[in-house]
Order: C-alpha cells, then sequence, then structure tokens
C-alpha cells in the first residue's frame, strides 16, 4: 500500500512539473525601492538648450508576480539625506565637495511628490519640470528624495529608500579631454583638462600649466570658429585661429598666458575622452 501511495504522490509531482498552467503563487514578498540609489548619490547630466528639461526619479516593485492594482508611491524632498551624504563621504574623501540644495526656483513640484506604479508594471516614475536659470556652474546643486510610503503597505528597502539626484550642467563641448599643451618655442606637456558648460556654446577651463587660472572657450554659431577670453583675474590672450573639429571632438587653441611677469605663447590640443575611446585613438 506504501508503495502504491508513493507512485501516486511521485505521479503528481511529475504532473504539476509538466504543466505550465500551474500556479504557486508569490514567491516572495514585494518590496518597493528607489532606482540608482545604491550609493545614495546620483549624477544626471542636464544639456543646456534642452526643451522640457527633467529631473526623472524611478521606484521599482521587486516581486516574482506583477501587481494587480495600481500602487501610489509618496517621496519627500529630504534634507537630512544630502547632509548624510556629505558628512560620510567627507570622511574618506579630502577633496569631497558638499552638495548644495537645488534652489526652490529651478524646479516645479505642485504639492506633495509621488508616482504611480500602475497595475502590470513594475516601476513607476517621477517627472520634475527643471531650469539652469540663474544657477552657478561652479556649484555642485543636488535634490535629495526620501521614499516614505506605499499604498499596498509593501516593504521599503532601507538600504535603496533614499537618493541625492546631483544635477550636472553639460552641453556638446563640455566634459574631460585629454592632449597636449606647448609652450613656444619647444617645452610641450600632457594635459587633461576638464572643461565645465557655461551656457549653450560657452565653456570653461585651466589654463595651461596653472592650477587656478581659467579661461573661457565660446564656439560660434558656425560650430567651428572659437574665441579665447579670461575668466576671473587670469591673463590670457586670444591669438586667433582656434578651432573645433565637431567629428573628433578636439579643440586647437592659440593663445597668450602670462604668469610671473613672462608672457608666453601656447598651442593646446585637446581631445573629449568619450571621443577617443569610440574612436579608439590613443591605442
Amino acid at each position: 500500500m506504501k508503495k502504491y501511495l508513493i507512485y501516486g504522490m511521485l505521479s503528481a509531482m511529475l504532473c504539476a512539473s509538466c504543466n505550465s498552467d500551474v500556479d504557486f503563487g508569490e514567491q516572495y514578498k514585494k518590496t518597493v525601492y528607489i532606482v540608482h540609489s545604491n550609493d545614495l548619490l546620483y549624477t544626471g547630466e542636464h544639456f543646456f538648450g534642452a526643451d522640457n528639461d527633467e529631473i526623472v526619479l524611478s521606484v521599482y516593485c521587486a516581486s516574482s508576480k506583477p501587481i494587480t492594482e495600481d500602487v501610489q508611491v509618496r517621496l519627500k524632498i529630504d534634507r537630512h539625506a544630502m547632509d548624510s551624504l556629505n558628512a560620510r563621504t567627507l570622511l574618506t574623501d579630502a577633496e569631497y565637495i558638499d552638495k548644495v540644495m537645488l534652489p526652490e526656483s529651478a524646479y516645479r513640484i505642485e504639492g506633495e511628490p509621488y508616482l504611480t506604479i500602475e497595475a502590470g508594471h513594475q516601476y513607476g516614475t517621477l517627472k520634475i519640470p527643471f531650469n539652469f536659470f540663474g544657477l552657478n556652474p561652479d556649484i555642485p546643486y543636488a535634490l535629495p528624495f526620501t521614499l516614505v510610503s506605499n499604498s499596498a503597505g509593501y516593504e521599503i528597502i532601507r538600504e535603496l529608500q533614499s537618493i541625492v539626484y546631483e544635477v550636472k550642467m553639460m552641453n556638446r563641448y563640455s566634459g574631460t579631454y585629454t592632449g597636449s599643451s606647448q609652450e613656444s618655442p619647444s617645452e610641450i606637456k600632457g594635459v587633461r583638462p576638464v572643461l565645465k558648460a557655461l551656457s549653450l556654446n560657452t565653456v570653461r577651463m585651466p589654463v595651461h600649466n596653472s592650477e587656478t587660472d581659467r579661461m573661457i572657450l565660446a564656439v560660434a554659431p558656425d560650430g567651428v570658429t572659437v574665441t579665447i577670453t579670461p575668466a576671473g583675474n587670469a591673463i590670457v590672450t586670444d591669438l586667433g585661429g582656434s578651432v573645433y573639429h565637431p567629428e573628433q571632438q578636439r579643440f586647437e587653441l592659440y593663445y597668450s598666458y602670462t604668469a610671473a611677469g613672462k608672457t608666453f605663447s601656447i598651442t593646446e590640443v585637446i581631445t573629449n575622452e568619450k571621443a577617443s575611446k569610440t574612436t579608439g585613438e590613443g591605442e
């Protein structure tokens, strides 16, 4: 009798395994968290001239089965999350610059921030209209959020509950470049300047071998001609002939630079590192 009972149980198990319509139910509990929040800090690139620019946050519902009803997720702007990030990072990085709250004039949230994860889906998004007007490109602005609750009562993963969304101002010329800077007549040095976007067609960059002086590059409407002007107290003169090569994302710059009572004629050729990686240059 026991033998037939065992055979019957095995047969039932085999039939169940072969039947794709068998529903074993939820395999683990549903949880929610903010996408890209694993390091707390997330940097979003925003480009000058973009139409209808937005800060976008996503909240994910982890589950083995789709949700069957809409889930309302509530968030809040949480200054504490940013203060925690600043304090924690400064302990391990002496050169870290504190993130600063994005001014309310730069974004628009009507009422309390919330989003909806629709039935049959696993994530929802919150889109916040955003603009650069009046922002200082030297300040690392950020907007911190914390996930507060959801209408279904799903567990919130505490380690992924908050995010500090840093706004990085960009244009087509900004980024990290690499190349050479030559003092007439002979000295050549390798350089790796970071070009910071100031507007749609202007960037600021370090001058030759200076740790403090900066200059501004303005690309003309033709997308090629470049004009150089000093930034701050730097003594820089445009020597003319500077150009930008769009296809290679490369600047050829000609200027003079005065420091410690001496004036140097500089020829600087730098290429966007992203372009170098794409084309395989330097390999």
